[in-house]
């Protein structure tokens, strides 16, 4: 696949987990009914699972 097609698609592919582990986070924050008092550390370890499973998805559909 085209190098420049790839860092479009992983780039793109950031930013949308970065919006999805935000509104998760405010998922949570909104059940708990109060603001996480660590939520930084929550926010980073959403976004760094999310990070793991959808790059190593990426990673396997472009290879091919």
């Amino acid at each position: 696949m085209n190098p420049i097609v790839e860092i479009l698609v992983f780039t793109l592919n950031a930013i949308f987990i970065y919006f999805l582990a935000d509104w998760i986070v405010r998922m949570i924050e909104l059940r708990r009914g109060e603001v996480l008092k660590q939520r930084q550390i929550v926010f980073f370890v959403v976004i760094l699972l999310l990070a793991m499973l959808t790059f190593r998805v990426l990673r396997t559909l472009l290879s091919t």
